[in-house]
């Protein structure tokens, strides 16, 4: 059998998780590799964060994850949560990249990408069938797919600011067998 290998990134808000995984796909992208998946951004607007969105890391197009709004929807905190693009955008392009054999990228798993039940069904495809992965984790959930999910990784990486070029480049290491 060929050796899984699922790495999780983890570590407080503004750490760099972001960043990070964002990095190693670039590098693992620049090696030849195959990387499927989905970035979580901030969204700002005068200087003062708004939102988050969802962007397909091959094509870049994206959709909201959340924004501050007075719209009817699950909340998480001031944020209404657009499940519906989780159910969709979100799950279609991370099933894309398990069913393609890619490198799958998931950030995030935290609170409100678990919103969405479709969003929790790939990810334990993703957990149980994927060959090489890296997941961001959020550093504080006690929900029991979280916890699945960082008990599953191969190699979990606790992020402080300011590391993300060596988490990066540690991450690439890992998954091409060089770490």
């Amino acid at each position: 059998m060929t050796a899984r290998v699922l790495v999780g990134v983890t570590g407080p808000p503004g750490c760099g998780k972001t960043t990070t995984v964002e990095m190693a796909a670039n590098i693992l992208r620049s090696m030849g590799k195959s990387v499927g998946g989905i970035l979580s951004r901030e969204v700002r607007a005068g200087g003062k964060r708004v939102g988050f969105d969802i962007i397909d890391i091959e094509t870049q197009a994206s959709v909201p994850l959340a924004r501050e709004s007075g719209e009817p929807g699950p909340r998480i905190g001031r944020y209404r949560v657009y499940v519906e693009n989780l159910d969709g955008f979100a799950s279609d392009i991370i099933e894309k990249a398990l069913s393609s054999g890619a490198i799958v990228l998931i950030d995030e798993v935290g609170p409100m990408e678990l919103m969405s039940q479709r969003f929790r069904n790939v990810l334990r495809r993703v957990l149980r069938d994927a060959r090489y992965a890296i997941l961001t984790l959020h550093f504080r959930s006690r929900d029991p797919l979280l916890l699945e999910a960082r008990e599953a990784v191969t190699r979990l990486i606790v992020l402080k600011r300011g590391e993300a070029q060596t988490a990066a480049r540690e991450i690439v290491d890992i998954l091409t067998g060089e770490g």
